[in-house]
C-alpha cells in the first residue's frame, strides 16, 4: 500500500468538503495547490509532478472556444478536479469549457 500525501494547510482551504484552518494537517490525494505544504515523500512527489508538468491541472487549448479540442481524458480529468473542489460530481452534460470556468472560479475563491 502506498503512502498517502500529507500536507500542512498554509491558509484557509476547502478540502474534502470541509474548511481547513491554517496550520492543520490533511491527507489529500488530489492536485495540491499553493495553500498546501508537503509533509511527506508522497506529497513532495505530487508537488514535483505539478512543477515538472507531469500533472495537467486543466487543459489549455489555443482554440478554447471549441469543444472539439478537448479529449475524453481531458474531460474526465476536469470532472475529477470539479468533484474534488466542489465535493460533488458535475452534471453529466456539462462541457469541458464550462467545467474549466467553474474550476477556475472556485480555485480563485479558495486561493489555490
Amino acid at each position: 500500500m502506498s503512502e498517502k500525501a500529507k500536507y500542512r494547510v498554509l491558509r484557509l482551504s476547502h478540502i474534502h468538503n470541509k474548511l481547513w484552518e491554517e496550520g492543520e494537517e490533511v491527507e489529500y490525494d488530489g492536485i495540491p495547490g499553493s495553500a498546501l505544504e508537503p509533509l511527506n515523500d508522497a506529497a513532495i512527489q505530487a508537488k514535483a509532478a505539478i512543477k515538472s508538468g507531469l500533472v495537467i491541472t486543466a487543459p489549455v487549448s489555443a482554440n478554447a472556444g471549441s469543444e472539439s479540442t478537448h479529449t475524453d481524458s481531458d474531460l474526465e480529468k476536469l470532472r475529477e478536479e470539479y468533484e474534488v473542489l466542489f465535493g460533488e460530481k458535475p452534471h453529466f452534460n456539462t462541457v469541458a469549457k464550462t467545467l474549466k470556468e467553474k474550476i477556475d472560479e472556485q480555485r480563485q475563491k479558495l486561493g489555490v
